[in-house]
C-alpha cells in the first residue's frame, strides 16, 4: 500500500441485508448528512461522505494539520486531541463538519492557499460550528420537518447552491410550510453565530481573519445567481455581501489583521501542500515543475513522490535518501523510504525503515500499521508477535480504523490465534456495517471454547448488541 492511501467511503444507504434504508428515523439521518455541508463556509452543497469520496490518510499531513490548527483547539475550549481533521481528495474548495468531532476539507482548499491564514480561517468557522453544537440542532430541525418537505427543501438549496436559483425557486413554489422555514432559518442563524464565533477563536489566538476576508470577497466575485432569484439563496446562507462586510469590518478592526503567520507556520503548511500536490498532480507535470519559490528540499521531496507513482522506484529511493542523508531525524522521510522498499519487494529492509520512523515519531497508528504488514510480508513467523504488537498499538489510536482491524486479524491468523483474529475481524465487519457476519465471527469463537475471560466477554458482547432480536 503506498504511503499515501486513499480510502473509498461509501454512503450507508443500504441495510446489512441489501435492503433500502426506509425508517423516517434511517432517512432523517442520511438527510441531516446532506444538510450538515450546507453548514460549511462555502457554498455547494453535497454529502458529507459522498459515495466514492478518496479520502486521504497520510500520517505527516494530519499531524501537520493537528499542529496548524492547534492554537485554535484551545480557544475553542476542547481537549488537545478531541477534533479530527480528515484532507479529501476534492479540488473544490470546502470544508464541513460531519459530527460531533470531525472536520473534512477538500484539498482543493489547502492547494489553493496561499498561506496560512485562508485555511485557519476557515478552521476557526468550521471549530465554531462544532462548538456551538449545530450538528444536534440540525438534526432536530430535520426531524421536526415532514421528511418529503425536509427533503423539497435541502433539494432547492443544492440547487440554488449549485448556481441555479430558478430552479430552486420552482422546488418550493406552493410547499414552502412552516417547517421549511424553520429548516432555513436555522441554517442561516448557525452561519452567522459560527461567523462570529470563528472570528473571536482567530483573534483570541492571536490569527489575522484576513485570509477568510479574502476568500469571501472570493466568492462574492464569483456569485452567480441573477438578482431576482437570490433570496433563496439567502435563505440557505446568509448573503456572500453581508458575510464579507462582517469580516471585513472585524479585519478593520482587529489589533492582529496584520500579524503575518510565523515562518514556522508558514513553512508546515508549505510542506503540506507540497506533498498534496505531489500525489494528487499527474507525476509527468510534477517531475516538470521548478518552482524557484520552493525549498529545495521540498522540490525534491515532490520529484521523489512523482518518480515513486510514476513507478521509478530506483530514482524515488535515490532522491529520499539523499534527503534522509541531509535530515537523518525526520520520521516521514523514513516512512517514505519503507514505502518505496516495500513497492520494491524487500519487506525486511522496509521494516526497518518503519521501525526507524516510529522510533523518531512514536505513536503513530499508520505508521505502525505498515511496519506490522511488512513485517507480515517477510513471511517470517518469528515477526509476527512484534506484527501483533505494533498493529495492537495502532488499534489503541485508531479504534475506528476497519482496515486495521483486518491486518490484525490476518497477523493473528497466521501466527495460529484464530479466536483473536476472528474477533478482529468481527470488529472489522461492525465497522462496516456487516452485523450478520460480526455476529457469526463471535458465535464462531464462542463455539470453540479454552477462551480467556476477556475474548469470551467480547464475544458475548458483540452477540448481545447486534444479534437481531425477534
Amino acid at each position: 500500500m503506498n504511503r499515501l492511501t486513499f480510502y473509498l467511503q461509501t454512503a450507508h444507504l443500504r441495510t446489512s441485508h441489501g435492503q433500502t434504508i426506509g425508517s423516517s428515523k434511517q432517512i432523517r439521518l442520511t438527510l441531516v448528512r446532506i444538510f450538515l455541508s450546507a453548514m460549511g463556509l462555502l457554498v455547494g452543497l453535497t454529502t458529507t461522505l459522498p459515495a466514492q469520496a478518496n479520502m486521504i490518510r497520510d500520517t505527516e499531513i494530519e499531524a501537520g494539520v493537528d499542529e496548524l490548527i492547534a492554537p485554535l483547539i484551545n480557544v475553542a475550549g476542547f481537549a488537545p486531541e478531541a477534533i479530527d481533521v480528515r484532507i479529501i481528495l476534492d479540488n473544490s474548495v470546502n470544508a464541513f463538519v460531519q459530527s460531533k468531532r470531525t472536520i473534512y476539507v477538500h484539498s482543493g482548499l489547502i492547494e489553493s492557499a496561499q498561506d496560512p491564514l485562508l485555511f485557519l480561517g476557515v478552521m476557526a468557522h468550521e471549530l465554531a460550528h462544532l462548538k456551538a453544537g449545530h450538528v444536534q440542532q440540525i438534526d432536530e430541525a430535520v426531524g421536526q420537518a415532514g421528511t418529503a418537505a425536509a427533503l423539497a427543501t435541502i433539494a432547492a438549496m443544492a440547487i440554488a447552491a449549485g448556481g441555479n436559483g430558478e430552479a430552486a425557486a420552482s422546488v418550493l413554489v406552493g410547499g414552502t410550510d412552516r417547517a421549511n422555514r424553520n429548516i432555513l432559518s436555522s441554517a442561516r442563524r448557525n452561519e452567522a453565530i459560527a461567523d462570529e464565533l470563528g472570528l473571536a477563536f482567530l483573534d483570541d489566538a492571536g490569527i489575522s481573519a484576513a485570509g477568510l476576508r479574502d476568500l469571501m470577497a472570493r466568492m462574492a466575485r464569483q456569485r452567480a445567481l441573477p438578482e431576482s432569484r437570490q433570496s433563496q439563496y439567502y435563505s440557505t446562507h446568509p448573503g456572500t455581501a453581508q458575510r464579507l462586510q462582517t469580516y471585513q469590518d472585524h479585519v478593520n478592526n482587529s489589533p492582529h489583521s496584520d500579524t503575518k503567520p510565523s515562518t514556522e507556520l508558514t513553512e508546515k503548511f508549505r510542506r503540506i501542500k507540497t506533498k498534496l500536490y505531489a500525489w494528487t498532480e499527474r507525476p509527468k507535470t510534477v517531475l516538470e515543475s521548478n518552482d524557484e519559490d520552493l525549498d529545495p528540499e521540498l522540490q525534491t521531496y515532490a520529484y521523489a513522490i512523482a518518480a515513486f507513482r510514476r513507478g521509478d522506484l530506483n530514482s524515488a529511493l535515490e532522491r529520499i535518501e539523499s534527503l534522509i542523508e541531509t535530515k537523518p531525524q525526520d520520521p516521514f522521510f523514513h516512512e517514505f523510504r519503507g514505502d518505496i522498499l516495500m513497492s520494491m519487494a524487500q519487506p525486511s529492509a522496509a521494516a526497518a525503515a518503519y521501525e526507524t520512523a516510529i522510533s523518531l515519531r512514536p505513536g503513530s497508528p499508520q505508521i505502525e500499521l505498515l511496519l506490522g504488514r511488512a513485517l507480515i510480508a517477510t513471511g517470517d513467523r518469528t515477526r509476527l508477535p512484534r506484527a501483533i504488537e505494533v498493529m495492537s498499538n495502532a488499534r489503541m489510536g485508531e479504534p475506528k480504523w476497519a482496515f486495521l482491524h483486518r491486518q490484525l486479524g490476518i497477523a493473528y491468523g497466521k501466527a495460529g490465534q484464530i479466536n483473536h483474529a476472528d474477533l478482529s475481524l468481527a470488529d472489522e465487519a461492525i465497522l462496516r456495517g456487516d452485523t450478520i457476519r460480526a455476529v457469526q465471527l463471535a458465535r464462531r469463537t464462542i463455539e470453540r471454547g479454552d477462551l480467556s475471560d476477556a475474548l469470551r466477554n467480547r464475544a458475548n458482547d458483540i452477540i448481545y448488541r447486534y444479534e437481531p432480536k425477534n
